[in-house]
């Protein structure tokens, strides 16, 4: 059995990394293209395996970052080190054409442990935003009939390190905040493929306008226990993001790209911008076998963010773990599965892109309390009257690495 689960995770390793990893590149889709790009949903975990729904789950065994005062929720061992891969093949629809692209993310890197009975503390990186976009246009030199290529892409992320502190405030009631820095670049670049309109007068060159964040913000959250009975509980949990303050600059060169000369670079003035805030709530019932959870998300962005929209995203999951501590295989290994709506929050056209998907997991414990956590992801974004469809299959692949520190084997 060992020898088969060993040949399995080798397998799915095999094939997730077949792509090209690259750590938040994006996820390839059109929709990128506007503002700072995607919004990530802080789907790790066991969120990802539950279609982002957990705001108010307390699993004893595992960590999700919807809520950070799920932090305590932990109580098999001491400590817990976690890292995500994500796997995206999408089609790509538009009105001229469809593609079909992949995508290897490295998405989270965390390692969280006890500080006292009644505290933890989680150290990590996770994204905030992401950009990754190409398309080519055809464009005209003023007086001139013959067109030429303009190709445009973007690409790059926004992520923040954190420390996030959990604390129960009573045995019902647990508090939590998440500080963190704000970092990264996105990259614009325009690529003018002059050479054969111009027969070779004028060469090739790149436009490129590349934009820097760096800054702080803060995410809290509470959860408490509304009923408990034996092994039967109904918790209720809230999560607030505050507006992440940035500090934000733009470097724009061109070059010639045969070369590799340097047209001009010029520096814009610093600013501060303010990302958008988000409202959650959740419940979640939970027994010794099963986790249901239901939740409602609330995006909000100030009327300077033109191409963002206020929006609505509700997900329901469910877990089985039949005994996390039995022999047997089989019973030690967690089943999940959810589905999620999201009104959506990028305007295209003036129209929001509203997005639709359900997932499916599988837990496989290794050795000890580590388990490999495996989960697929299906989801449908926007539609080709708008600007493009896209319908995503996604693998997620988390290591979850946990022991108890300080334990002695006590022979007899």
């Amino acid at each position: 059995m060992h020898a088969m689960l060993r040949i399995l995770c080798c397998s799915v390793c095999f094939l997730i990394f077949q792509g090209e990893l690259l750590a938040q590149r994006g996820d390839g889709s059109l929709y990128s293209s506007y503002g700072v790009g995607l919004l990530s949903e802080s789907n790790f975990g066991q969120a990802a395996r539950l279609s982002g729904s957990g705001v108010a789950a307390r699993s004893p065994y595992f960590l999700n970052y919807l809520n950070p005062a799920n932090g305590t929720s932990v109580t098999a061992y001491n400590f817990m080190a976690d890292a995500q891969v994500d796997y995206r093949l999408m089609n790509i629809q538009t009105s001229s054409e469809e593609i079909t692209i992949n995508r290897t993310n490295l998405s989270l890197v965390s390692f969280w442990f006890r500080t006292s009975r009644k505290s933890a503390l989680s150290l990590g990186i996770m994204p905030i935003a992401s950009v990754d976009y190409s398309f080519v246009k055809k464009t005209y030199f003023a007086g001139f009939d013959t067109p030429f290529d303009k190709a445009i892409n973007g690409y790059g992320n926004i992520n923040k390190a954190f420390a996030n502190f959990a604390f129960d405030v009573t045995p019902r009631l647990t508090l939590g905040v998440r500080p963190y820095f704000a970092f990264g670049h996105i990259n614009h670049e325009k690529y003018y493929d002059t050479d054969e309109v111009t027969s070779g007068s004028v060469a090739g060159f790149t436009m490129n306008d590349r934009d820097n964040y760096n800054g702080y913000g803060l995410d809290a959250g509470l959860q408490y226990v509304a009923f408990k009975r034996g092994d039967k509980q109904v918790n209720i949990g809230l999560s607030y993001e505050f507006p992440a303050r940035l500090k934000t600059s733009t470097t724009s060169m061109a070059y010639l790209n045969e070369t590799d000369s340097v047209l001009y670079e010029t520096s814009s003035i610093e600013e501060i911008t303010k990302l958008g805030t988000s409202l959650k709530g959740g419940l979640a019932y939970q027994s010794k076998k099963w986790l249901i959870a239901a939740d409602y998300s609330y995006k909000m962005f100030s009327p300077a963010w033109e191409n963002y929209t206020n929006s609505h995203r509700l997900s329901v999951g469910a877990e089985l773990m039949p005994n996390f501590y039995s022999y047997k295989l089989l019973d030690r290994m967690n089943f999940s599965a959810g589905l999620f709506y999201d009104t959506g929050y990028i305007k295209s056209g003036g129209v929001p892109i509203n997005v639709k998907g359900a997932s499916l997991g599988l837990g496989v414990p290794i050795q000890g309390f580590t388990r490999i956590n495996l989960s697929y992801q299906y989801q449908q974004k926007g539609d080709v009257s708008q600007l493009s469809k896209e319908t995503t299959h996604g693998i997620t692949l988390n290591f979850n690495i946990a022991d108890v520190w300080f334990q002695k084997p006590v022979y007899k």
